[in-house]
């Protein structure tokens, strides 16, 4: 009687780098021998995304509910220093004891950031491998990724976000720096 769609944005943007099926959801509607009530939800849709979602989902006469996008208990903080990574190793052992991302433009980026830290912290191969598991189930604090990470995570104690590189536009930068404070503690 349902079909209910989360990250919804990911069928206007994003989705089509690594979660191609988004694209099929209109499809498999249409399968379905009577249309059901069809429900989309995102955090992150400019009024270009919204369309979107409106017009590939072939949502009929829509009710759109748009809540603020003011989150008071997050605090954003933008430096540019000269050398990056040190001045990342200095975040990172102020939040010891914190969750956080560490978001990186390409995956090579990832790859450099994630075996600079490693090194630092004198991890070895296999726990590198299974850091990502080891994040969603609070064994590990930081996670170094690409924008795909955090699609559909349900981690509610995310206290930081820090952007090695910046995002491609305000709302990836907005969608990525959301994943903090979700709890409603100061991030």
């Amino acid at each position: 009687s349902l079909v209910s769609v989360d990250e919804a944005h990911c069928i206007s943007q994003w989705g089509q780098d690594f979660r191609a099926s988004y694209l099929k959801i209109a499809d498999f509607i249409d399968t379905l021998p009577h249309r059901p009530v069809v429900a989309a939800f995102t955090a992150t849709a400019t009024a270009e995304v919204q369309q979107d979602i409106i017009r590939l989902l072939r949502l009929i006469d829509p009710m759109c509910n748009v809540t603020g996008f003011d989150r008071p208990n997050l605090f954003f903080d933008v430096q540019s220093p000269k050398n990056k990574m040190s001045v990342l190793l200095n975040l990172l052992q102020e939040r010891k004891e914190k969750n956080g991302i560490i978001y990186c433009a390409t995956r090579a980026s990832v790859e450099r950031i994630c075996q600079h830290l490693c090194d630092h912290a004198g991890l070895d191969e296999s726990t590198r491998r299974s850091n990502q598991n080891a994040f969603q189930f609070d064994r590990k604090n930081v996670m170094v990724a690409t924008n795909a990470f955090g699609m559909g995570i349900d981690k509610s104690n995310v206290n930081f976000v820090i952007h090695y590189n910046m995002p491609k536009s305000l709302e990836a930068y907005y969608q990525e720096a959301g994943r903090a404070g979700r709890d409603g503690e100061p991030a």
